[in-house]
């Protein structure tokens, strides 16, 4: 993907062009080793199980060693001395903890969303597509023409919505 767009940079290929390649390339990838796979037999098995299995919910983030006042002489802030100096860095250090803490929380809550999201999007795509496919391969073993046929239905069927995604939004934006 990454060569198609360098060398559409230098031809001043246009961006729907460069994706319809792309995923023309992707097509011919997929076609070619799920042809390969059906005639020679390959099958998947599941050992990963269920996925979430593996992640709990709602992790709450824990106490590291150390504890709230671990800064071993790190000053955030020079107040006035005394009792008022005293109580601004409280509530200073409070607040600041609390902001973080919060902050914190949220952009790892987002991210693990994100790479969890992906992994479930990966998984089914890459192992229960391919699976689905490959249950096929006891009847193909050996046969090239019925490997080809399946191969050929099941690759236009799993592009045909990115073709379909990339062709109506350059439509409505024409």
């Amino acid at each position: 993907m990454l060569i198609v767009y360098l060398t559409g940079l230098e031809n001043h290929r246009s961006l729907y062009t460069n994706a319809l390649i792309t995923i023309t390339i992707l097509l011919f990838v997929f076609f070619c080793f799920m042809a390969t796979g059906l005639y020679r037999g390959w099958k998947l098995k599941d050992t990963l199980g269920d996925l979430t299995n593996y992640f709990s919910r709602l992790k709450k983030p824990g106490n590291s060693n150390g504890g709230a006042g671990s800064l071993d002489g790190f000053e955030l802030l020079e107040a006035a001395d005394g009792l008022e100096g005293c109580l601004f860095g409280i509530i200073l250090w409070i607040v600041i903890g609390v902001f973080g803490t919060i902050v914190f929380w949220f952009i790892g809550a987002f991210f693990w969303g994100i790479i969890l999201a992906m992994a479930g999007l990966l998984y089914w795509i890459i192992f229960r597509a391919f699976r689905l496919i490959l249950k096929n391969s006891a009847s193909c073993k050996g046969n090239l023409p019925r490997s080809v046929q399946i191969a050929l239905v099941y690759s236009v069927l799993y592009s045909s919505w990115i073709y379909a995604i990339i062709l109506f939004s350059h439509y409505f934006r024409s």
